[in-house]
């Protein structure tokens, strides 16, 4: 296979893999299902901690095992096909299967089906964490440094596109929110089937440590394992996971303001399913290849920038919501502002993933990636709860703790030293 070739499997992959994350949202449509569904409300606050945390949190463990082996070919794809597996369950079990056996109006149907759209959140989410540590490492075999960035630009742009064309669609064609998430399954397991078939052949092959040996030894290796664990987060690697756990506001801001904005204007016809996928799709069109393509000139650069733009949404929702604006603002420009945190949110994830890819190398990267993500997780997962209990507070608390956070990492941010 020639690099052309190589690039362009890489490009579908990634293509397939972020419609999936566009069209199956933890903060659009899972609420949606869930509300179909009639589960308790409690349950829409675990979506974002689960979908995030879920697949960041194992990665710790998930590296040292990957760091003993040579090929990341066959766990890849294990892991697109469990998240098929589990994505078929979230949907198609609590809309087909469960109605056979249980009366849908009952609570217990409800709640049943909540608890199984969590479960299966959960077991997708774990699957993704095996699938972020090996597609990175098929990006880094596969791909020269200061090209990576371009090539994720390009896929997020185009997956922007297809996932617009598909909510315009609905928006349109006056599809009820069921039927929406219905075609997005069939969709979203289509596109793990397809990333399969598209990089089967593919090996990428990285460089491998061993970790066997007698008792005395694996003691031994227990004590370097935490020296290098206390290592990773000191210093400026360190710095940059203190400043990552900062700009998770970015993804956290997000189901937060969709609700305040969904209650303020819930008898506009954009303000729907259709019309916040619109709005993250177009997002993905207009800002991914531009974020990529400037982290492949300065990724810490591009992670600034993507916060200060949600800073901005985050300070001007304040401003509204302190002197009481919302009357005098047309519902459009609520979907614009979840366009900007969009824009933004892709501007701090483009900018730290490249920059995780470029500040080591080969196992080393494999293993600061995993103990980063695992520690991003927990944080997130803290977070989440933190936000829930605050939300009793009111929207204009709530929203400034948000831009505090953001401004916290902007200020650390300074202090990191540049990846290339």
């Amino acid at each position: 296979m020639n690099k052309k070739s190589i690039k362009f499997r890489i490009i579908v992959a990634l293509v397939l893999s972020k419609v999936t994350d566009i069209l199956l949202s933890a903060k659009t449509t899972l609420p949606t299902l869930l509300n179909t569904l009639g589960a308790p409300s409690w349950m829409l606050g675990l979506l974002v901690p689960l979908r995030e945390s879920g697949s960041l949190l194992p990665q710790a463990l998930i590296s040292d095992w990957l760091i003993t082996k040579h090929s990341r070919r066959l766990p890849w794809i294990v892991s697109m096909l469990t998240q098929a597996f589990f994505i078929a369950m979230m949907i198609f079990v609590p809309l087909f299967v469960l109605p056979l056996f249980m009366d849908q109006a009952s609570r217990g149907y409800a709640l049943s089906c909540g608890l199984l759209v969590l479960v299966a959140l959960t077991g997708l989410s774990l699957a993704r964490a095996m699938t972020s540590l090996t597609m990175k490492d098929i990006q880094a075999g596969h791909l020269d440094k200061g090209k990576r960035g371009n090539v994720v630009g390009i896929a997020a742009t185009a997956a922007g596109v297809l996932s617009l064309l598909f909510a315009v669609f609905t928006l349109f064609s006056g599809k009820m929110d069921e039927q929406v998430i219905l075609i997005i399954a069939v969709l979203c397991v289509a596109a793990m089937l397809v990333s399969v078939l598209t990089l089967k052949n593919l090996e990428t092959k990285v460089e491998g440590r061993r970790c066997d040996g007698d008792n005395a030894t694996k003691e031994n290796l227990t004590a370097a394992k935490i020296k290098s664990y206390i290592a990773t987060f000191s210093g400026q690697l360190g710095l940059f996971i203190l400043v990552r756990s900062c700009f998770v506001h970015t993804a956290l801001i997000a189901p937060f303001y969709i609700i305040w904005a969904s209650s303020l204007s819930s008898h506009n016809g954009l303000i729907t399913l259709p019309g916040f996928i619109i709005a993250q799709a177009s997002a993905s069109i207009l800002s991914s290849y531009t974020w990529g393509t400037l982290s492949d000139h300065n990724a810490k650069l591009t992670m600034q920038l993507g916060a200060l733009l949600v800073l901005l949404v985050c300070l001007a929702t304040v401003f509204i919501i302190q002197f009481e604006l919302t009357q005098f603002i047309y519902s459009i420009w609520f979907v614009v502002g979840y366009f900007l945190i969009s824009v933004g949110h892709n501007g701090a994830r483009s900018g730290r993933k490249i920059y995780a890819l470029d500040i080591k190398e080969g196992a080393n990267r494999t293993e600061f990636i995993g103990k980063a993500n695992t520690a991003i997780g927990a944080v997130i997962l803290l977070l989440g709860a933190f936000y829930a209990i605050l939300t009793f507070a009111g929207n204009l608390i709530l929203f400034s703790v948000i831009a505090l956070g953001l401004i916290i990492g902007l200020l650390l941010s300074t202090s990191m030293k540049n990846e290339k």
